[in-house]
Parts: structure tokens; C-alpha cells; sequence
């Protein structure tokens, strides 16, 4: 019962974070990538598209995709941090509270977004980057061992938290992949300087985007899990 009740609060709780998070890009993350994107066409030296490579189309084909996408991380990120919460509160660690709920989101978004986004913050079209492969595999590094550490840190005995900050730390004792050279490859300065200055904007609305999605997902799975899944769980006990 208590499973069923945390499987539907998850999609309640990723559809709305995923929701308005997608309405927040559309007006704020979106104009920024096609301005990118214009410059990027005219940019022959950076990210080479072969013939079979495929995009969404631009308008509503982009949107659906972008709202699809959001949605999907928000209810996956949402079932980690429902089950999380759930498992903590009711062997007696913690006790949920909306503004703890706040505190669970910021955790989130230091873990998925800011810790990675220290060693390769977000890039828009037509940055230069490491290769694919290493990213992704320091981007994992960087989140289970920001997410380990944040536990640690949270919930163990003081004796063992030293181990929190050694599992934060070593990701980035490790070091991100770099890319070699400039950052945009386009040869007019002045496009250079634009690009620079859109992805300075982009990474403050990305930042603030992700802030919010995760503050979201944090507040609304608190107060969900009180109100609908361990209360009527208490509830149905009490009736057994």
C-alpha cells in the first residue's frame, strides 16, 4: 500500500517539478540556445554534425521534447527522493518538515547540478568540450560521491563524517576533463565575445532553473509524503 502511494506521488510530484521547470527554459534557458544556435550554423570549425545525425525540429516538435525530457528527470529524480525520504522517516532519522523538505531539494541541486557543474559547468551550442564518455563518467563520480558525502555528512555518527568530505572531495582531487584550446573556435571576435556572453547568461538561468526544479521536487515530496502516503499509512494501521 505504502509502495503504491509513493509510485503515485512520484508522478504527481515529477509531472508539476518537470512542468514548471519547462515553462522557466522556455522563456529563459531557450532564447539563449538559439541565439547559440544562429552562430553555431556559420561556426565550421566546432561540432560537426554527420549526415545521419538527428534533432527535433524547431516549435512544437522542440518543446514536446523539451517538456518530455524534464518530466522524465523530474519523476526519476523524484522517486530517489520520495523513497529516500520515506525510508529515513520512518525508521526515525529524520522528521519532515516543509522547510526540511527545502533542505532535501537544496541537497538535490547541490548534487546533480552544482557539484558537476564546478568542474564542466552547462554548455551551450557551439562550446568546445572533452569527449562524451569522460564527462558522463565524472558527471556519475561527481554525484554519487557529492551524494555520498551529503549522507555522511547528514546522518552518520560524528566519528565517520571526515568520510563525507573525502567522498565530496574526490572527484574533484581527480579533476574534470578538459578540452584543450579556446572555447569557441568561430573566427570572428566579435562573435567570440557574443558567444561568451551567452554563455555567461546561460549558466546563471540554467543555475536558477535547476535551483527551482529541485526547491520544488523538495518542498512538494515533504509535504506529499505527510499528507498522503505516511499519514494514511498511519492511518490504516490504526484501523487493522
Amino acid at each position: 500500500m505504502i509502495f503504491r502511494r509513493i509510485i503515485y506521488t512520484t508522478l504527481f510530484v515529477g509531472l508539476l517539478a518537470g512542468l514548471l521547470m519547462s515553462v522557466v527554459q522556455i522563456f529563459t534557458v531557450n532564447p539563449i540556445i538559439f541565439a547559440a544556435e544562429a552562430f553555431e550554423v556559420h561556426d565550421h570549425g566546432s561540432h560537426v554534425h554527420g549526415e545521419e545525425a538527428w534533432a527535433p525540429a524547431d516549435g512544437s516538435e522542440r518543446t514536446f521534447y523539451t517538456v518530455f525530457s524534464n518530466i522524465s528527470a523530474g519523476i526519476g529524480f523524484s522517486a530517489i527522493l520520495l523513497a529516500l525520504m520515506s525510508q529515513l522517516q520512518t525508521s526515525g532519522m529524520t522528521r519532515l518538515t516543509i522547510p526540511k523538505g527545502a533542505l532535501w531539494g537544496l541537497a538535490g541541486f547541490i548534487v546533480a547540478f552544482v557539484a558537476p557543474g564546478i568542474g564542466m559547468p552547462p554548455e551551450i551550442p557551439g562550446i568546445q568540450a572533452a569527449p562524451l564518455e569522460s564527462r558522463q563518467l565524472w558527471w556519475l563520480l561527481a554525484v554519487v560521491g557529492t551524494a555520498l558525502g551529503i549522507f555522511v555528512l547528514a546522518f552518520v555518527r560524528i566519528k565517520y563524517k571526515a568520510w563525507g568530505v573525502v567522498a565530496i572531495a574526490l572527484p574533484f582531487f581527480i579533476g574534470a576533463p578538459q578540452h584543450d584550446g579556446p572555447a569557441f573556435t568561430h573566427p570572428d571576435p566579435v562573435v567570440v565575445a557574443s558567444l561568451t556572453q551567452l554563455h555567461e547568461q546561460f549558466m546563471v538561468v540554467t543555475s536558477l532553473s535547476n535551483l527551482l526544479f529541485w526547491l520544488v521536487m523538495g518542498v512538494v515530496s515533504a509535504w506529499a509524503l505527510n499528507r498522503w502516503v505516511l499519514r494514511q499509512a498511519s492511518v490504516s494501521l490504526t484501523h487493522t
